[in-house]
């Protein structure tokens, strides 16, 4: 995961400002529509667990070209859902890097909506405790997401947003039977344009 975060950084840093020169010719600043957004809220796991929420954080780096669309990448902390019934608890801990796509549209004086989609790989985190001993695993998987928000700007940099994404992430091994599950996060961002 650290080599596709890297790689996916890598590009989006060499691409990004001879896109920007070319979109921009006559602009002396070649970091022109470039923005770190950073999200906090909660997720809801769509699955039949006693603990199905958890915090969410995201994190994301990206550029838009005049200002509407780009390519980002992020990392994302999707939670901790858990499962107690019987004297077995079992948990689940994914985080994911994201490469995709965003849009940013202002609508009317200073409100604006945006949207983003992409792939993720994931790495998560899988256990289960039966009284006092229990197993733990990891998988490294692919999936996707995509989501929406709706926000103000601040200033002509700083900006608010509330938001929804939607993950689907599958997770476990491939010969010990994978497993499917869409999570929902609900959060509030700031975004910073340079």
């Amino acid at each position: 995961m650290k080599k596709l975060l890297l790689s996916a950084t890598m590009a989006a840093l060499v691409a990004s400002p001879l896109l920007s020169q070319a979109a921009h010719a006559d602009d002396s600043n070649p970091l022109d529509n470039f923005y770190v957004a950073g999200n906090l809220g909660q997720t809801r796991y769509r699955a039949d667990v006693s603990h199905d929420n958890g915090v969410f954080q995201n994190v994301r780096f990206g550029w838009r070209w005049n200002g509407y669309v780009g390519p980002e990448i992020g990392y994302v902390y999707l939670g901790r859902p858990k499962d107690v019934s019987n004297n077995v608890s079992s948990w689940l801990k994914p985080r994911a890097a994201t490469v995709g796509v965003n849009g940013k549209y202002d609508f009317y004086q200073n409100w604006f909506v945006t949207g983003h989609a992409g792939y993720m790989r994931s790495q998560s985190y899988m256990g289960e405790t039966i009284g006092n001993g229990g197993e733990r695993a990891k998988s490294w998987n692919n999936g996707w997401f995509a989501g929406a928000g709706v926000g103000y700007n601040i200033t002509s940099n700083v900006s608010l947003a509330v938001n929804y994404d939607n993950y689907h992430l599958l997770y476990g091994r491939r010969g010990d039977g994978q497993s499917h599950l869409n999570v929902a996060a609900f959060s509030g961002s700031i975004e910073y344009r340079f």
